[in-house]
Parts: C-alpha cells; sequence; structure tokens
C-alpha cells in the first residue's frame, strides 16, 4: 500500500501540524544530513477529506525573517524554527529541558543554520544526550526517534505497537495519532536522529548528593581500564626486567667456569630480547598514558571554565589573580597524576616480587633491601606537613606578585600621574623577596629528600654486597648470586626512589587541587540536578519583597528595600549620591547578584525559580563600565555567536551614534579591540555597550549611568531615539544626568540603600527643586 501518509508541515507560530505527503524518491542532496530541507505547499483541509496531498514546489524556498521569543528579527527559516520545535519536543520525551529558542541559539552559535540532521544532533549532544543520524527500520526498537520522510519533512516518532506508528501531532489532544506501518514505510527514508541519555548523566539525576562523583576523581576514575592496561604492561615489563639479573647468575656461575660460549650467547640473545620488549613495554605504557591524560585535561579544563562562566557573580573566593595560577597548575597535576604517580603506583606492587626473588636468591641479605626502602621513604612522610606550610607560602607570595604585576601593566598611565612608581617598586621587591625564599626553602627540603634517597639506595646496594661477600667468603654464595642480587637491589629500590620525589611535589599538587576545588565547588547560576521554570519570553513585570543585599557579611546592607513593584512597560529613573546603592540593585534585578536576603519577583515569579539562561536574554544590562575584550569590533559586539548579519551590526552602531567612525575606519568592523578597549575613548565604549543592548533586544533594560560618558550631542541624539526604542519596554536607569530623565514617566531616590522617595517623575523633580531652593 502506498497511499498519502501523515507528516509535518511547517508552522512557525503552532509548532508542528499534520498533513499529508505522497511517497516519491529523495535525491541524494535533500536526505536528512544535507542542509535546509524543501518546504512543502500547505492546503486546507477538504471537506470530504482528512486532507489534501502536498505537491512539491521546484525550489526550496527562500529564508524567512521569523519572529522568535529573544530575537524579532533573527533570520532562522520556517523549516529551521519548524525543526528546532520538533527536536525540543523530542528532548522532553527523553527527560531533558530544551526549549526551542535555545536550541536554534546553540545551533547557530556553533555556525549552522538550517537545522540539518548532524546539527540538530550536535544540539542534543550539548544538553546530556546521546545524538547520532543513523539508518533504522520500522521496528519498535528503533523508536522514538526524530524520522526523515522522503519530501525532507521530520516526523516524531515515539513509538510503534503492533503494526501502528504512534507519531507526535500538536493538533490533536492528547498530541498523539497513529498511522499505519504500511503506510509510514514507503515513505520513510530509512535514516533517524537517533537520541539517548547518557548512562553518566542519568547516574548524576539520579544519585544522592553523597553518591555524586568528584570533578577530579571521577574522571580520574573513568582511566580504571587504562590503570589495568598499564599495570599488565607492567607486570610484563618488570618480569622480562628479571632477565637481566638471572643472566648475570648464569654467566658468572655456569657459563664462565665451562667456558661455555654457545651457552653464553643463548643468554646474551635472550637478555637482549627481554630487554628490547622491556623498552617497548615503557614506551608503550608512556604513550598511553600521555594520551589518557590528554583527554583527562581536555575534559576537566572544559568543565572548569564552565564552573568559572557559571559561578554566581559576588562570590567571595579566590581572587582574578589566584584563580589564574590555579587554572594554569592543572597541568601539572594532570602530569602528576597519570604520568608520574599511575607509573610509580603500578610498579609499586612488583617491590613485593622483586623482594621474593632476593630472598630465594640471597636469603637473609633481603633484610637490607628492607630496611633500606623504608629508610628512603620515611623522611618524606615527616616533612609533608612542612612542605605544605612552604607551598602555601610560595603561592601566597607569587599570586600577590602576579596582580601587583598586572596591576602595573594594565593600570601603568595611572601610577605614573599619580607618581605610584615607588610604591610599587617597594611591593614587587617585599613579594619577589618572599617568593624567592619560599621558593628556595622548598627546593632545598624537595632536594634534600631527593638526595636521600638516592643515597640510601646507593648505600643499600653496597651493603647488600658487603653482606654477600661475608657470606661468599663461609661458601654460602657465589659470586653470580651477588651479581644478580645487586642488580635486584636497583630494580627493587627504583619506584621507591620515584615515590619519594612523587611525595615531594605532593604538596605543590595538594595546593593546586584545593585551588581549582574551591572553583568546581562554587555555587553556579543553575544548580545540577535542579529543574528550573524557562521563560522564553518576559513581559518585565518587577516585584521586591524584603530585599537586602550586602557585600561582607559583617558589613551594613548595600540595598534594604521592604517592597516594591514596578508595571511591565514603565520607564523608572533612579536617583541617588554617589554609593546609594542604585548599580547594587540593578545587579539585584537582572539576576548577576542574588539577594542576601528577601526576594525578587519577575512577571510574579521568584527570580530564583527561573532559568538563568531566560533571564540573561530578557533582560538587558548596561553597566557603567562596559568592559571589551581582545579582538575585533564585530567579536565584541557579538559575543553571544548568534550575529551573521554585518548590516544589523552597522545598524546597532548607527542606532548607539558610532556607526560614522566604523564606516570611515580603514578596518571597519574588522577594527583591532585591544584588552580592555585601550585605544577606544570612553565614550566610544560605552556606545559599543549601547550597540550589544540594541542587538540583544531585551524586553527589561537596566541602565546604569548609560549617558555619562557621552557627548551632550550625542546623549540628546540617543536620547530621541530611545523614546521609540524602549516603547514597550520595562526601563530602569539610574542616572545623574537630567536629559535622560525625559525618557521616565516613575523617578525614585535611593539614600544608603534605602528607598527614600518613589513617585510620578515630575512631582519629584519638583520636590528635589523646591529643597534645593529651601537648602
Amino acid at each position: 500500500m502506498s497511499g498519502p501518509i501523515l507528516a509535518f508541515d511547517i508552522n512557525g507560530s503552532r509548532g508542528a501540524k499534520l498533513t499529508r505527503i505522497t511517497p516519491k524518491a529523495v535525491p541524494a542532496s535533500e536526505a536528512i544530513d544535507g542542509g535546509m530541507p524543501v518546504q512543502p505547499k500547505i492546503t486546507a483541509p477538504h471537506p470530504d477529506r482528512a486532507a489534501h496531498t502536498m505537491p512539491e514546489p521546484a525550489v526550496a524556498p527562500q529564508a524567512q525573517v521569523v519572529e522568535t521569543a529573544d530575537r524579532p528579527a533573527a533570520l532562522y527559516s520556517d523549516a529551521a524554527a519548524a525543526r528546532a520545535n520538533l527536536a525540543s519536543v523530542y528532548a522532553a520525551v527523553l527527560g531533558v529541558d530544551l526549549p526551542k529558542v535555545e536550541l536554534l541559539e546553540r545551533i547557530t552559535a556553533a555556525g549552522g543554520g538550517d537545522l540539518s540532521g548532524t546539527e540538530i544532533a550536535k544540539a542534543l549532544k550539548g544538553v546530556g544526550l546521546v545524538a547520532q543520524v543513523q539508518s533504522a527500520n520500522v521496528h519498535q526498537s528503533s523508536w522514538p526517534a526524530l524520522a526523515e520522510m522522503n519530501n525532507g519533512e521530520l516526523v516524531l516518532v515515539l513509538e510503534q505497537v503492533g503494526e501502528t506508528v504512534v507519531v507526535y501531532d500538536a493538533a490533536v489532544a492528547d498530541n498523539r495519532t497513529e498511522v499505519d506501518v504500511l503506510d509510514f514505510t514507503p515513505v520513510f527514508t530509512g535514516n533517524v536522529i537517533r537520541a539517548d541519555v547518557d548512562v553518566g548523566e542519568l547516574s548524576r539525576r539520579h544519585a544522592n548528593e553523597g553518591q555524586k562523583e568528584h570533578w577530579f576523581w571521577g574522571e580520574i576514575k573513568k582511566l580504571r581500564r587504562i590503570m589495568f592496561e598499564v599495570a599488565l604492561g607492567s607486570f610484563v615489563a618488570n618480569l622480562l626486567a628479571v632477565a637481566v639479573a638471572l643472566f648475570s647468575l648464569q654467566v658468572y656461575d655456569r657459563v664462565i667456569p665451562h667456558q661455555s660460549t654457545a651457552t653464553l650467547w643463548v643468554l646474551a640473545i635472550g637478555a637482549g630480547c627481554a630487554m628490547l620488549l622491556e623498552a617497548f613495554l615503557r614506551i608503550a605504557r608512556a604513550r598511553l598514558m600521555d594520551g589518557a591524560g590528554r583527554k583527562v585535561e581536555l575534559r576537566i579544563q572544559t568543565l572548569l571554565m564552565d564552573k568559572l562562566l557559571g559561578m554566581q557573580a559576588g562570590q567571595k573566593g579566590q581572587t582574578p589573580s589566584g584563580t589564574f595560577a590555579a587554572v594554569r597548575e592543572f597541568s601539572s597535576i594532570r602530569e602528576f597524576f597519570t604520568a608520574s604517580t599511575i607509573g610509580t603506583l603500578t610498579d609499586l606492587p612488583f617491590i613485593v616480587l622483586f623482594l621474593a626473588l632476593v630472598a630465594s636468591i640471597g636469603g637473609n641479605v633481603v633484610w637490607v633491601l628492607f630496611a633500606g626502602g623504608i629508610l628512603m621513604v620515611l623522611p618524606s612522610f615527616f616533612m609533608q606537613k612542612k612542605m605544605m606550610k612552604l607551598t602555601m607560602e610560595t603561592q601566597g607570595a607569587s599570586t600577590k606578585a602576579s596582580r601587583l604585576l598586572h596591576e602595573a601593566i594594565y593600570d601603568a598611565d595611572t601610577i605614573k600621574a599619580q607618581r605610584g612608581e615607588e610604591r610599587f617598586r617597594r611591593l614587587w621587591g617585599e613579594f619577589s623577596a618572599l617568593s624567592s625564599l619560599a621558593t628556595s626553602e622548598q627546593r632545598k627540603l624537595s632536594s634534600t629528600l631527593t638526595f636521600w634517597s638516592q643515597g640510601v639506595q646507593q648505600a643499600t646496594y653496597v651493603s647488600a654486597v658487603v653482606v654477600g661477600t661475608f657470606m661468599v667468603f663461609q661458601g654460602q654464595f657465589t659470586v653470580g648470586t651477588i651479581i644478580a642480587v645487586g642488580i635486584l637491589t636497583s630494580r627493587t629500590l627504583g619506584p621507591l626512589t620515584q615515590l619519594a620525589a612523587t611525595m615531594a611535589r605532593w604538596s605543590n599538587v595538594k595546593a593546586a587541587l584545593e585551588a581549582l576545588d574551591g572553583i568546581a565547588q562554587a555555587p553556579q547560576d543553575v544548580e545540577e540536578g535542579r529543574t528550573y521554570l524557562r521563560k522564553e519570553t518576559l513581559k518585565g513585570g518587577y516585584e521586591l519583597r524584603e530585599l537586602s543585599y550586602t557585600y561582607d557579611d559583617d558589613a551594613a546592607n548595600t540595598i534594604d528595600i521592604p517592597a516594591l513593584s514596578i508595571k511591565p512597560g514603565q520607564h523608572v529613573a533612579v536617583l541617588g549620591a554617589n554609593g546609594s546603592g542604585k548599580s547594587t540593585l540593578l545587579k539585584v534585578l537582572s539576576g548577576l547578584h542574588r539577594p542576601t536576603a528577601g526576594r525578587v519577583l519577575i512577571d510574579g515569579v521568584d527570580m530564583g525559580q527561573v532559568m538563568a539562561r531566560d533571564l540573561r536574554r530578557g533582560i538587558g544590562y548596561l553597566s557603567q563600565e562596559v568592559r571589551l575584550f581582545a579582538g575585533t569590533l564585530r567579536e565584541n559586539l557579538n559575543l553571544t555567536l548568534l550575529e551573521r548579519d554585518d548590516e544589523r551590526l552597522l545598524a546597532s552602531l548607527d542606532f548607539a551614534g558610532l556607526g560614522p567612525f566604523v564606516r570611515n575606519h580603514p578596518k571597519g568592523l574588522d577594527l583591532e579591540i585591544r584588552d580592555g578597549g585601550e585605544g577606544l575613548s570612553i565614550g566610544q565604549r560605552q556606545s559599543i555597550g549601547w550597540a550589544r543592548l540594541w542587538l540583544q533586544d531585551p524586553k527589561v533594560c537596566l541602565l546604569d549611568e548609560p549617558t555619562a560618558a557621552l557627548d551632550q550631542t550625542l546623549e540628546s541624539t540617543l536620547v530621541d531615539r530611545l523614546h521609540t526604542w524602549l516603547d514597550g519596554r520595562t526601563a530602569i536607569i539610574a542616572t545623574h544626568r537630567v536629559p535622560i530623565l525625559a525618557l521616565t514617566d516613575r523617578t525614585m531616590i535611593l539614600q544608603n540603600g534605602r528607598m527614600m522617595v518613589d513617585g510620578p517623575r515630575d512631582e519629584v523633580l519638583a520636590h528635589l527643586q523646591k529643597e534645593k531652593k529651601a537648602g
């Protein structure tokens, strides 16, 4: 049977809608992984039939401007919007929250656009799913999956019950439509996007708090298989190492007395093969550990960056210099655990094997080796506390020196203008002296421990030979036995020498791990394992209840507002003296800083319940200090990576008053921005901040001294533009400038973090004028 079958129509506003398509062959270029699907023509249902068939247009349609929740002029095609909606439903079926807008942003930021199968699979991988494009048969085990129809459309198949396929359909009450397998099969290309929840993600999702894996040790545990392979290689390599000792024993005891050259060559060839095989195994072991270490390093470096970017603002923890130093030290931590330590630990058990072999060959000489081994590692255990103290002193001085150097480089002009050179020279000398002294003490102690273990190893070898010689005099040993015991002594104590060196480094590694743990365990904007409320659009209404905020636990409240309500679309000015709490209030309202006590509600919902990503999309925050990053002007405007149209970038600069400057500059949007925006005036940086806000197009605008750095002409022009642009948006403006007050209809006055005045703009300004005249 090859009649028409239900498939999804593209409908950006309502999601997916079922209609009928006629089976046909699909060119290879229109496969699920081949870019934008062909858009079918929509026909109204006939009164006597379920639906008409959909004739195929000759060419794919042009990309259309589709209004999305965050960007009303986003260039997403209808097909991309429909596919994103379907993929969002598929993710929800698998228990993962992935709104359509977020999926579109993820794919666009990654360089995609038309939501091909591969792009959708990558987006699903980004939220903890294991996804790929693959071939599948019409069978119960193939579903749920996104199936490609032979007109290029996607269908979400939920399950298969007997000879019926259950398809997702947003147009019916229960979102489920049954299709006969005989109708489905002829128009199914056999290609699906299949996703499953990662096993590790399931473990994290359902694990108890105490069972959750540590960010570092959890990754190290994943090396168990590699550790087993390394241990197996070490076992074989150490067994082969015995061949040299046995070779010497046999040569001195059998070959030389009998002058048997044939036996000598056989033994020599065997020993040579053993040494070559041992060398090969140790090289392979080193490469295996290095490869595993690189994978661990990449995963953890990515995790640390995610934690840094997701960390709640205003956390009282490490300084930026300390954080930078800790992250920089991670390579040495990785090398310590995946190269030095694993190799040493896998060799340690074979000490027992070598001691047993020495005991079988040399009898009581084994006690000399046993005593020497204890003497080698004992001082390293006793000195760990002192090593840790020296490490902390070294890191403290190094962090302060790094911070001072950073300030001297980036604020050189201020230092010179304020004649602060002598202060910086003095501090640099003090920090350098402290760091040098602590580092020197640490090196001395580390060198002492290393030389001690090496010296004890040599003394043990000499002692074993001396004891063995007396036993030769007594007729208990042969010369070959002494030689073999001497070789085995070096093999036995070698891992202990490495252990002593490893323990000397442990204090540095432990301190660095503790510093990184502060980053990995820091409170995040999005708490792991918690499900947040998703709001693709915001209305912009605020309500504050018993709000207080303080930067330090023992300090007075920076903000203390018992109650405040701001309606959607309202324009509010916040006035007050310097230090009155205006900037802090805006940061709390933006969600960047969480209140110390009380609640902030947006659209009637506590801000803490809403996904941070949705807040960032709908709330635009323009700081009074616009931060620029090293790169081009285009990159600084397009931090979200969502903008593909240079005309929009130029339009944003026109809006901010920087368009003529950029158009006349030889490099235009490729204008190089140095660290912190050096080379641009403060006013130009503020204009770039306005351009970013225009591109974001938020529903809520929180503006902190937004025109303070602009000249009067540009400020007047911008205010005129804002009269139209802010229409329908909630705007809260902290300012000292009179012209921008024309945009507001309500004025508040803060004093020491408290709301002293709140009322209509004209009344409040008139009140201030009276107080000024009276004063």
